[in-house]
């Protein structure tokens, strides 16, 4: 190797040390994907149910806006979920229905938190099938 090129590494080296070495890759790493349903969802007619667990495991869902559910006799802070995870993303339980007389029943329910962090569900009405996540 001759002088000029030790120059010009040498020369390299130094710009790199005064001017700082930058990454041609994004500032910050990527949202992580989150697979738990604790917190808050968002549904279509503005519901809101929040997700906690309970020293059991059991997690619970409460309305902490109700949205289109008002018509149908709930309550704000109204208990509408209890499950348990089953697996990365996979919850199975019961979700409340109530009937347009406000009488209450217990539907069997599967969650899934997709990679999209969004929220689906097969046993609840239209505007809980599909939730997005407010808080991270």
């Amino acid at each position: 190797m001759g002088l000029n090129e030790l120059r010009l590494i040498g020369m390299a080296w130094a710009c790199c040390l005064v001017l700082g070495c930058k990454s041609t890759g994004p500032a910050t790493a990527p949202a992580p994907i989150e697979h738990s349903i604790l917190g808050s969802w968002e549904g279509c007619d503005g519901r809101v149910v929040t997700f906690t667990r309970e020293p059991d495991g059991l997690i619970l869902g409460h309305y902490s806006e109700l949205g289109g559910l008002g018509k149908y006799g709930f309550t704000r802070l109204e208990e509408g979920y209890r499950i348990r995870r089953q697996g990365r993303g996979t919850y199975n339980g019961k979700v409340k229905w109530r009937d347009t007389k406000g009488n209450a029943s217990w539907k069997n329910v599967v969650i899934t938190i997709e990679i999209d962090n969004v929220f689906r569900s097969d046993g609840s009405d239209s505007c809980s099938a599909e939730m997005t996540r407010l808080d991270p």
